[in-house]
């Protein structure tokens, strides 16, 4: 699929750093807006009488250094010609990078529909799931930043249980729907936090080790915290 960036501004700044855009939709640009997704951020501010973009991708501030090193960063060259300067923000306890640019925020934001601002209500582009390879791909970026792999002694064994939580109730029911559509047995259940004056956090579970074998296989994890993990239970279950 073709994608028309002809009308996506290019600031000074994204210019002097050689910035591209991706012309069409791929595996690649489906992983890693499933990375924005889980870990992004990004809006226009108003400065000195005119709007910047500025992007943000931060995740753990140690368990994620080795899939932002390895693969994040190789990502983010190949679509956009963007070598992440990756650091370590001890203050927020995340690791990962921030890049003032307009042509990328207006990308996502103008072609991809991902939103400004808060995510609350953010969901996967309509592009990313008309094709088995690109649901899969961003389910993937999704799972990489916003996943877990829980391992639960039960009846002297490992029990595996494959989870993403999300604020998105949009995004909950496109990932039960989608995870369905691969054959994945899916639970999706809201834990309510509005006492604490958070977001509901809404819950999507693939659990047992045939799942979860058939998760690793499917969706392909890229994070090395989630192969170690499975690699772990393999040994032990």
């Amino acid at each position: 699929m073709i994608l028309n960036s002809s009308k996506i501004k290019f600031s000074r700044a994204d210019l002097n750093k050689k910035l591209i855009l991706p012309e069409r939709i791929t595996p690649e640009l489906a992983e890693e807006t499933g990375l924005h997704i889980g870990d992004g951020s990004m809006n226009f501010y108003f400065n000195k009488g005119y709007y910047v973009g500025k992007y943000s991708l931060r995740g753990h501030i140690s368990d994620d250094i080795e899939h932002y090193d390895i693969r994040i960063k190789k990502l983010y060259h190949m679509l956009y010609n963007f070598n992440p300067n990756l650091k370590t923000m001890k203050s927020t306890g995340v690791y990962g990078f921030q890049l003032w640019t307009d042509c990328i925020v207006a990308f996502k934001n103008k072609i991809l529909t991902l939103p400004l601002g808060n995510k609350k209500n953010i969901k996967i582009p309509h592009c990313l799931v008309i094709k088995k390879e690109y649901i899969v791909s961003v389910l993937r970026g999704i799972f990489d930043t916003d996943g877990c792999i829980y391992l639960e002694p039960k009846n002297h064994r490992l029990y595996p249980r494959v989870q993403i939580g999300t604020t998105s109730r949009i995004l909950a029911e496109q990932l039960k729907k989608n995870l369905f559509r691969l054959g994945f047995r899916v639970t999706k259940f809201m834990e309510n936090r509005e006492h604490k004056g958070w977001n509901n956090l809404y819950i999507i579970s693939v659990r047992g080790d045939k799942m979860l074998r058939k998760w690793m296989e499917v969706i392909e994890p890229r994070n090395p915290k989630y192969i170690s993990k499975f690699e772990y239970y393999l040994k032990n279950s």
